[in-house]
């Protein structure tokens, strides 16, 4: 087994419903499909993959070096769940993803931790400047039910703040979709 020293988390960018009712593998094949036939990579880039019920399913072998993050594949694990299309760097968790997912994805890490360590746990965007995975990652860690110690620190101000006002602006919007359609 190659030396694990981190987890870095994606998103495959799809739209919430994209291959709704498909069963996971379906989804992980034609992930499989952009990877290997539209990108000549020799497997999946990602090691799991999580669907918006919360079923993880296996991608490429823990044992191979992944490709998903350039610079930084040697020695972590990618894993990505379906869903994230549009969505930017300082979005929620729940603003592109499901409870199912949050709760699944808590879940491998602290069983990928337990088998390797208390291992680094990072968003793609940590190391591009790109939107995936849809949200920030060490932000997100400290939300819920710790995946590691490093989830456990208090969140400084800034980050409350932010918390605050995704709160604000996701009342707003769920607010302004109770309205009346005025063009019905």
């Amino acid at each position: 087994m190659r030396d694990i020293t981190g987890i870095i988390i994606h998103a495959t960018a799809t739209r919430p419903a994209w291959m709704h009712g498909a069963p996971v593998a379906s989804k992980v094949a034609e992930v499989r499909r952009w990877h290997v036939k539209d990108r000549g990579w020799s497997d999946i880039g990602y090691h799991f993959l999580i669907d918006r019920d919360g079923k993880v399913a296996a991608g490429r072998s823990l044992e191979r070096t992944g490709a998903h993050v350039a610079g930084h594949n040697t020695g972590t694990i990618g894993v990505a769940m379906f869903g994230g299309h549009g969505s930017t760097e300082r979005d929620a968790f729940a603003d592109n993803f499901t409870p199912a997912q949050d709760a699944a994805l808590r879940q491998l890490l602290a069983d990928l931790q337990e088998r390797f360590g208390p291992v680094e746990i990072t968003g793609h965007n940590q190391y591009a400047a790109k939107a995936c995975p849809g949200f920030y990652v060490p932000s997100w860690l400290k939300t819920g039910a710790p995946a590691s110690p490093r989830g456990t620190a208090m969140p400084n101000a800034v980050e409350v703040a932010r918390w605050r006002l995704a709160a604000i602006r996701d009342a707003a919007n769920s607010a302004l979709n109770e309205l009346p359609n005025p063009e019905s």
